[in-house]
């Protein structure tokens, strides 16, 4: 599976739309935006892309997060950003945010605000799922839906998921 392929183009569902009719990063600075410590997850098989793009705006580390397929141990990669960037070749972590996947007790693919988006991002603070634009939410769960078919996403996703729910415990 040519999985750069794929995500370019889920990427494509989010060039247009955005969560809300304006510019959010004007009600915060654009706090997701300052390229200071803080970075995006890489969704697996995500850094395929910036192997071909190689943006110099983007540096690509290690995180401590893992998750287990098949025997073996995983470790999901951090995009750090300068503070600015070329917004078609943004992850799709960052398209999405402050929206996030999240599998339910029956292991359904559930769109939630990202908790941890709570202490940044005024939308994921005072805002719930029914206040972002529909078509943008429509897109979200659209395309976590075809990347969880992958066996290993969705094992990703079951590790994610109890991640949030430690930030969910003290947001929610």
């Amino acid at each position: 599976m040519n999985t750069a392929y794929i995500y370019l183009q889920l990427y494509r569902l989010f060039d247009e739309i955005t969560p809300v009719e304006v510019d959010c990063g004007q009600l915060c600075q654009k706090a997701c935006c300052k390229g200071d410590d803080s970075g995006m997850f890489l969704f697996p098989g995500e850094k395929e892309v910036y192997k071909l793009l190689n943006p110099d705006w983007i540096t690509i580390e290690k995180t401590d997060f893992t998750y287990e397929y098949n025997g073996k141990t995983y470790n999901t990669p951090i995009a750090l950003c300068s503070g600015t960037c070329d917004r078609y070749q943004r992850p799709l972590s960052c398209r999405i945010f402050p929206l996030t996947p999240y599998l339910n007790e029956q292991g359904k693919i559930d769109i939630i605000v990202d908790p941890r988006g709570k202490g940044v991002c005024p939308l994921a603070k005072a805002f719930y799922l029914d206040d972002f634009d529909d078509t943008f939410v429509k897109n979200v769960k659209k395309a976590f839906i075809l990347l969880a078919k992958n066996k290993q996403f969705y094992a990703f996703l079951e590790e994610y998921s109890r991640y949030l729910d430690e930030f969910r415990r003290f947001y929610d």
